[in-house]
């Protein structure tokens, strides 16, 4: 049983009004009755409804009512009608019917159409004359206007003469009435509420302790409102990080915890970094792995990496001190200088083996966006980010490698089978793929890796073994969370926002 002493003045009003009125009361009947406002009156539906003392049927109500076309009609008369009238006497020209009848074009070509289709008129040598169903139309009851008059103001369906209601779906069509839905709350009292009705009274109590009432002590002489503390409290919605940013946070500081330095490099990239760089061929088609969104103007300037560019360009051609043979084909050093948005993070790992301040040994990460044209669904988008990283050194080995795409599986994307799969990158060999199982999806790729080639690492001046891999963040972050597609990651539906449980996944 609750507590009468619990209830809020604006429960007590409306209960004590239900008593007097009677049950399958509206909510307009209660404003009325209570002098309260709707803001109140729904605050306390709500409240006693969730103590389980009221009941709520809802009904939807349609109100009719004149547009304001319809209301002019109401007033002047019918298109049609006018059109009739016009014509009554003696045929006229169109150009007459619309002067005389006052019709604008839109009006003269409803009207036409609707009296031809009723066997009102007659069209003959330019003129229009009145047919003997015309001049019974005419004289006749007009319904549709009788209707616009009536929904002047606006009334429920039952309110309309029921003579009248065979005009409402002409009207509608024609644009001349409008419905509006009105929800209608009517309250009932529950077993329960009517058991603590003889209790009910309205008291002055203090709900609410401010300084004022600690400072005056008008508390002294007041009653305070008890309070029921296993009432449901509405759900309050925290800020909060959003999930995947967060993952990523908490991915670079792992990164930084193992020793990972973090570098960076520019999203908007060169040819000669992406590709070139990479000993990925120009006229092969190795280089459709990557699917590269191209500036359409201007050009880069590699003026400064000149003598790089010449030794990539003897690489590609016949393997320059390599000990490879290269590709064999012209290379073109125009193309070197296009300019692209990087579809992978490897360039910014380029970028650093050639800066001054690389350590050697050394390990380094970015985490950064990529782009690719791709069909979007629920593993794949045009733009997605990456983890990328090298680590390099004398004693690195394949198999350091393959620890350390064991620890991103296990330890960042929480997964419970893993596989190795051989695979191919112009830039690496030997080569790996990572596979993990997604529950619900099964086998999915989460990135590559492999060890730079010698065609890669020696025109940068590097000559000891260097490991590198690109993976998909977004994709760990669904394996680790449970999401089972990643378009979730952008979202902007605040239930799975709010819903999201980080502790939990």
């Amino acid at each position: 049983m609750i507590d009468v002493e619990t209830l809020h003045n604006l429960e007590k009003k409306v209960l004590l009004a239900l008593k007097e009125l009677g049950e399958g009361i509206s909510q307009k009947a209660l404003m009325e009755k209570t002098s309260l406002g709707e803001d109140e009156i729904n605050r306390a539906i709500e409240w006693l409804k969730a103590k389980g003392l009221i009941h709520i049927l809802e009904d939807i109500k349609q109100r009719f009512k004149a547009t304001e076309l319809g209301l002019k009609y109401a007033k002047i008369g019918m298109p049609e009608k006018r059109f009739l009238k016009v014509i009554e006497k003696s045929p006229k020209t169109f150009k007459d019917v619309i002067k005389e009848a006052n019709l604008d074009k839109n009006e003269f070509n409803a009207a036409i159409g609707f009296l031809k289709d009723e066997n009102c008129i007659e069209i003959k040598n330019g003129l229009i004359k009145i047919t003997d169903i015309g001049l019974l139309k005419l004289n006749s009851e007009w319904i549709s206007e009788e209707l616009l008059k009536e929904l002047q103001t606006p009334k429920l369906l039952e309110e309309i003469p029921e003579g009248l209601r065979q005009a409402i779906p002409f009207l509608r069509e024609r644009g001349l009435i409008e419905i509006d839905e009105e929800k209608i709350k009517q309250v009932y009292l529950t077993k329960e509420g009517k058991q603590i009705l003889p209790k009910v009274k309205i008291e002055e109590t203090i709900d609410i302790l401010t300084p004022e009432i600690i400072l005056n002590k008008s508390w002294k002489n007041k009653k305070f409102r008890k309070y029921d503390i296993s009432a449901p409290a509405p759900p309050i919605f925290l800020g909060k990080k959003q999930p995947y940013l967060r993952f990523v946070d908490e991915l670079k500081k792992k990164l930084i915890a193992f020793g990972f330095e973090e570098m960076k490099g520019p999203i908007v990239e060169l040819a000669f970094f992406n590709n070139d760089l990479l000993f990925m061929p120009q006229d092969h088609p190795a280089r459709e792995i990557h699917d590269i969104y191209f500036v359409k103007k201007g050009a880069g300037d590699l003026s400064k990496y000149k003598a790089l560019l010449d030794k990539i360009e003897k690489v590609h051609e016949d393997g320059w001190e390599t000990g490879s043979k290269g590709w064999h084909y012209p290379f073109d050093k125009k193309k070197s200088a296009d300019i692209i948005l990087r579809s992978h993070t490897t360039p910014v790992s380029i970028r650093k083996l050639l800066s001054k301040d690389l350590k050697i040994p050394g390990k380094y990460f970015t985490i950064d966006r990529v782009y690719r044209p791709d069909v979007i669904d629920w593993k794949h988008l045009t733009e997605f980010d990456q983890v990328e990283g090298i680590i390099l050194g004398e004693e690195i080995t394949f198999r350091e490698l393959l620890g350390i795409l064991k620890m991103f599986a296990l330890e960042v994307g929480g997964v419970k089978k893993l596989k190795f799969v051989p695979g191919y990158f112009p830039f690496t060999e030997p080569s790996v793929e990572l596979h993990v199982y997604m529950k619900g999806k099964g086998w999915i790729e989460i990135g590559g890796a492999g060890i730079f080639r010698p065609e890669v690492t020696l025109p940068l001046g590097i000559e000891v073994p260097v490991i590198a891999w690109g993976l998909g963040i977004l994709r760990l972050f669904m394996t680790k969370h449970n999401v089972n597609d990643m378009r979730y990651v952008f979202s902007n539906d605040l239930r799975w926002l709010r819903n999201f449980r980080w502790e939990n996944a």
